[in-house]
């Protein structure tokens, strides 16, 4: 044997290195290009990928290519250092093609490998669903007692009761919403809307001068959120949030009526047990603060008796919050399981994950990969041996 049947052919290997790399990714642009993921111009479904910062892992080529051609260098200088003479007793033949092949089929099957990581997504499918509905509606006690900053000397009960609505809020997925503010009287503040950024800018807008008729009158609360529901045959759900003072008509009836139309209710009491002073301007506690009409300062306590028996009338579900950032955990537990309605079947379109492609492909690479590192390709190399 000659003295390169123990040495690589390193120019050839690292054109055809450089070659196959130029081929391959100006079919990668190309293909990208005419899918529009590129041009955005393009007419018709784009071809996109669902994580593109996992397509930065294709630089691994870098180092495993680096990596394969230092290997190549490192045993071509050995062999060289190495009388011809002896050679054929220390290195077996080697076959630049072989060598070639080996970096191809594991440089293809980590490429695909990666492309298919990244989810490539191209064209629709359709898939069969449920629509279901829920309507919830939110009435917020706007008395004077909900100036009272027992909870925190900078936050009244209206802010917090405020904070809570728009966490709750941020957690709806898809139910209708609707606000109704109430004191001596009630009315409708937001009808149901499935528009949450709208919700929120009512809700931050509330006031305890919104309603002149000051008081607490629950059962108009609840007989006005009650009537704010549509005729659909949809669950509905009122969550009432108040302090749990009642000045007016006993609720008893409405909470009767409630309960035979299976409206959930849900009631969040805003309070502490010790109390508070109710501030004569909310604003400007320094002011001072509403007397009786004996001349004693008003003490305003969350009225937990009430909040529990409104509930329990109702069949419904009561919680007590003393906290400036109420955990509402239970009560969207609560939420989230309320019955669903179903209203239809539907048919919608989604993108359709092509991820399976490039994953086959990759497979099929990795296979080759392993067996031709084997002994099982290699009388191959008598037919295509590149020495």
């Amino acid at each position: 044997m000659n003295k390169s049947s123990f040495t690589y052919r390193f120019g050839l290997i690292i054109t055809g290195v450089v070659v196959w790399e130029l081929i391959f990714w100006i079919l990668v642009l190309g293909l990208l290009l005419i899918f529009g993921i590129i041009d955005g111009s393009s007419i018709g479904d784009h071809i996109a990928f669902r994580y593109t910062n996992v397509l930065w892992l294709n630089l691994l080529i870098i180092p495993v290519l680096a990596g394969y051609l230092r290997t190549i260098h490192q045993r071509n200088q050995f062999s060289s250092s190495v009388s011809s003479s002896i050679q054929p007793y220390i290195f077996a033949p080697v076959s630049s093609f072989h060598s070639f092949m080996k970096y191809f089929l594991f440089r293809n099957a980590l490429i695909c490998l990666i492309f298919a990581m990244a989810q490539p997504i191209y064209g629709n499918k359709k898939v069969a669903g449920t629509a279901e509905s829920l309507e919830l509606v939110i009435a917020l006690d706007v008395s004077n007692s909900m100036n009272t900053r027992d909870i925190d000397k900078n936050l009244s009960r209206l802010d917090i009761a405020k904070r809570a609505m728009n966490q709750l809020v941020n957690n709806l997925h898809g139910e209708k919403l609707g606000i109704s503010v109430f004191a001596g009287g009630c009315y409708v503040q937001l009808p149901l809307t499935s528009d949450y950024y709208a919700a929120k800018m009512f809700i931050n807008e509330i006031e305890t001068n919104m309603i002149s008729r000051q008081g607490t009158n629950i059962a108009q609360a609840l007989e006005t959120s009650a009537n704010m529901f549509s005729e659909a045959k949809t669950t509905k759900g009122i969550i009432l949030v108040t302090d749990g003072e009642n000045h007016e008509e006993n609720p008893d009836p409405v909470l009767q009526q409630i309960a035979e139309k299976n409206i959930q209710l849900c009631v969040l009491g805003i309070g502490t047990e010790q109390g508070g002073l109710v501030p004569n301007n909310p604003k400007r506690p320094e002011l001072g603060y509403k007397q009786a009409a004996n001349g004693s300062r008003i003490l305003s306590k969350v009225n937990r008796h009430l909040i529990d028996e409104l509930a329990s009338k109702a069949h419904g579900y009561s919680m007590i919050s003393s906290d400036p950032f109420p955990n509402l955990t239970d009560l969207l537990n609560r939420v989230n399981h309320m019955e669903r309605t179903k209203v239809d079947d539907i048919e919608f379109n989604v993108k359709e994950n092509r991820y399976r492609i490039p994953l086959f492909c990759s497979f099929i690479f990795w296979i080759f990969f392993i067996v031709w590192s084997g002994s099982l390709f290699k009388f191959i190399d008598k037919f295509a041996r590149v020495k």
